[in-house]
């Protein structure tokens, strides 16, 4: 980006300007320590810290300028004086995106946001310059700082967008104005803030209130709920899952040890991947769809899949164990609908003798948080030749699902703390074996795996 501070001052509808020198900003940093020679300084006012207080050190590490949303600030820096940091972020995003000649894909959902992210971003890599969110930077300050650290040359911008909360999305997809917009999938992640699944679809629907007139909507045709939002609409879009009316459908997929294998009917050629999940070739088939729209042929996307790996750490991360058995972390975060997810994969992979299931507490899921728990266990019981042989929960919550497990294939334990797994579990070592873990954040059962590696 390159910006006078003129430019600048008009875009933003300052207050009032101070030029000392007149600089090009060509970045832009909310920490004073990590300000690089050209940046623009942006500080916020916290209830901790006022970061007004940090423009000389900004000045210091050679920040171009400094915005101030207060009048007596009189650094030796080029300042720009504005009402609100936030909104100047969002306002200097809108405009540098005018000047990006690149493609938008705004991606949200329940679970799956930042894999898909990524596998988006792989497979278009190999055809374009692409710019993608790093980290959770998916919010109303963090989705504008990340198409703000775009480089100039970027073709392709992709964006990941969360939401806890109506509107939020609305106002993510108008900064960004995709030219393709995905929902990933509706689950039950905030729900506290959503109310129930069809309150969380429609807040995530949101994300097509941006949607360039010429753009495409990608989502799961077998979700219910997103099909009779788009059925009110008159967007454009694609249909993407297992069942016969999609637009991009399965049509075989097998899980092996180290890959997935799957027939897309867009395909001619069996596809392969180092991702585990039949959820994860569903957003292959999101980034399929997107690819396909951008120009990459059949064999461009084929190949581009076969050196997929695991891109996100604790995401279905596979870890070996031992001579011949595997951990699985998929410890990163967690919902009902990920968690069954999790079991698909466990019950999916072959050549293992034993398979066991760790699970924790699952946060954020309101009231009815013990029943979703319970959900878990249910989509346990429905199976009755499942392949697990071992369920093991830890944390008040996760109790409820060893609790009402009556699958009489699977062993249950429950422990009150991590330490107490990774000592039953270097006691009790089986060969050929294979171990997921899976939980919200905060539960942070990766340790248990650092113990036993």
């Amino acid at each position: 980006m390159r910006y006078s501070i003129k430019e600048l001052s008009k875009i933003l509808n300052a207050k009032n300007v101070k030029i000392i020198e007149d600089k090009i900003i060509s970045g832009v940093q909310i920490d004073s320590r990590k300000i690089n020679d050209g940046d623009l300084f942006i500080p916020f006012i916290g209830e901790n810290l006022d970061g007004h207080s940090f423009i000389n050190k900004a000045r210091e590490n050679k920040a171009a300028a400094s915005l101030s949303l207060k009048d007596d600030i009189d650094e030796d820096i080029n300042t720009i004086y504005v009402t609100d940091s936030l909104l100047s972020i969002q306002t200097l995003a809108r405009d540098y995106l005018t000047k990006l000649d690149a493609k938008v894909i705004a991606i949200t959902g329940s679970n799956g946001k930042t894999s898909t992210k990524d596998i988006i971003a792989e497979i278009l890599s190999t055809k374009y310059k692409v710019h993608k969110t790093d980290g959770n930077f998916n919010n109303e300050l963090g989705m504008p700082l990340t198409i703000l650290a775009a480089p100039e040359d970027t073709e392709v911008l992709v964006l990941e967008m969360g939401a806890d909360g109506f509107n939020q999305l609305n106002l993510l997809s108008d900064i960004a104005k995709p030219d393709f917009a995905v929902i990933t999938n509706i689950g039950e992640s905030h729900i506290e803030f959503f109310g129930d699944r069809s309150g969380i679809a429609k807040g995530k629907f949101e994300i097509i209130s941006g949607l360039r007139e010429d753009g495409i909507f990608i989502y799961s045709g077998d979700e219910v709920l997103l099909k009779n939002l788009v059925e009110k609409s008159s967007i454009k879009s694609i249909k993407c899952g297992f069942e016969n009316e999609n637009d991009i459908l399965v049509e075989s997929y097998k899980q092996e040890y180290d890959h997935i294998s799957f027939k897309l009917n867009i395909f001619e050629d069996i596809a392969v991947s180092k991702l585990k999940g039949k959820h994860n070739i569903l957003n292959i088939m999101y980034a399929s769809a997107i690819a396909k729209n951008l120009g990459l042929t059949e064999d461009e996307i084929i190949s581009s899949l076969k050196n997929l790996d695991k891109i996100t750490k604790m995401r279905l991360e596979s870890i070996s164990y031992g001579e011949n058995s595997l951990i699985i972390n998929d410890a990163y975060n967690a919902s009902p609908t990920s968690m069954k997810a999790a079991i698909d994969v466990l019950e999916d992979l072959e050549n293992f003798s034993y398979k066991t299931i760790i699970l924790g507490d699952m946060y954020e899921l309101g009231p009815s948080e013990a029943d979703f728990h319970k959900e878990v266990a249910y989509y346990l019981n429905k199976n009755i030749n499942t392949s697990i042989n071992r369920l093991i929960s830890i944390g008040n919550l996760a109790k409820h699902i060893t609790e009402a497990t009556t699958n009489t294939k699977i062993e249950k334990l429950h422990f009150n703390n991590k330490e107490e797994i990774s000592k039953y579990l270097l006691e009790h070592k089986i060969n050929e074996e294979v171990i997921l873990f899976k939980a919200s954040r905060g539960m942070k059962l990766e340790t248990i795996i650092e113990d036993l590696i």
